[in-house]
């Protein structure tokens, strides 16, 4: 029997029939309804309670991100995004992500994209993903606020650090991480790594936004980039991150591993392996499955330290859980807690 229930709302109506015929495919999910704009589909859900809206983000008349806010400002619902491969499209679903969507798929040939099928399994997944989430937690998560404003005057990036902050998160990560840099300090004696499960061509953007928003300089990582104190270095969407013996980055086109690219496990292994152990501080935020969890096992042999976000701040608990179940974590906290711990940390932290 088909459980979950989709609205697709596309302006292609060729894009519209593609995408529901692969949802339909699976056995548990019934396409409801299909809309042409954002204006059509805030018609008709006045009448239809989809489970998952899977929302395209270029459209006349009503756009994805307009038809997002509505929706979140009368009743939120879960909704994936469909996004072109531009610059406009990803900052536009950075927006998207930062406003309450739950989740993104690029399309891989632009806003008409012919060969569709390709996306199939991860449509299908993430709209199931998506599904699962309590409505209650859409809503928690779309309203958290998001701490003190931006710090005016900020930092530069100092000489190459000593230790190393280094961050990992999946879904619902883009607007966890702006919600965490944005009540850092300036970072005394630490660099940091930020891996986040996203595609090529979204993360230039994802690292611009939060380094608007953050007390020191983050950038998307480029090969050679060195690690500094005070300086957020963010893995590139379909590049695997490795830290060489230099303290600098290289960037890796190795095939996905556990079909992530790039793979938190890979980066904090290589970190571990230059820093040490007792120099290194795992943060694991909201996402599912299990990356990182090699990672943490190797960093707390090695006398490393975990801090893993909560339950109930964590819009999907799989990489959080995971660390915890291991007994892996040395701090479990709610999100507001982790800058002030991750500042401790850093202060407590020998500088040679």
């Amino acid at each position: 029997m088909k459980t979950i229930k989709v609205m697709v709302v596309d302006d292609s109506s060729f894009m519209r029939k593609v995408v529901s015929d692969l949802l339909n495919s699976d056995p548990e999910i019934e396409v409801i309804a299909t809309a042409r704009d954002g204006l059509d589909a805030w018609d008709k859900l006045r009448n239809l309670d989809p489970d998952v809206i899977l929302l395209d983000v270029e459209m006349p008349r009503l756009d994805g991100l307009a038809l997002l806010e509505k929706i979140f400002e009368e009743r939120p619902r879960r909704v994936v995004m469909l996004s072109a491969l531009t610059q406009e499209g990803s900052e536009i679903t950075m927006q998207a992500l930062d406003k309450g969507a739950l989740d993104f798929i690029p399309k891989p040939s632009g806003s008409i994209s012919l060969d569709i099928e390709k996306k199939k399994e991860e449509i299908i997944a993430k709209v199931k993903s998506a599904s699962a989430i309590p409505l209650s937690q859409v809503e928690k998560f779309a309203t958290q606020d998001r701490g003190r404003k931006k710090i005016s005057v900020r930092k530069k990036e100092g000489e190459e650090c000593p230790c190393l902050v280094f961050v990992a998160a999946s879904t619902g990560g883009p607007r966890v991480l702006h919600t965490l840099v944005n009540n850092l300090s300036p970072l005394k004696k630490s660099g940091m790594l930020i891996v986040q499960h996203m595609p090529s061509g979204f993360t230039k953007s994802l690292a611009e936004r939060l380094n608007n928003s953050a007390p020191f300089p983050i950038k998307e990582a480029d090969n050679k980039d060195k690690l500094v104190i005070n300086r957020a270095l963010l893995a590139p969407g379909g590049k695997h991150l490795l830290v060489d013996e230099k303290k600098e980055v290289s960037l890796s086109d190795d095939p996905p591993v556990k079909g992530l690219k790039p793979c938190a496990d890979i980066t904090l292994l290589s970190a571990v392996n230059v820093f040490g152990g007792e120099n290194i501080l795992a943060v694991v935020l909201t996402g599912m499955g299990k990356d990182t969890l090699e990672g943490c096992r190797v960093l707390k042999k090695k006398g490393g330290t975990v801090i893993a976000q909560d339950e109930s701040t964590s819009l999907i608990f799989g990489m959080p859980r995971a660390v915890i179940e291991e007994g892996l974590a040395d701090k479990v906290l709610p999100l507001q807690d982790i800058p002030p711990a991750i500042l401790e940390w850093d202060s407590n932290r020998k500088k040679s």
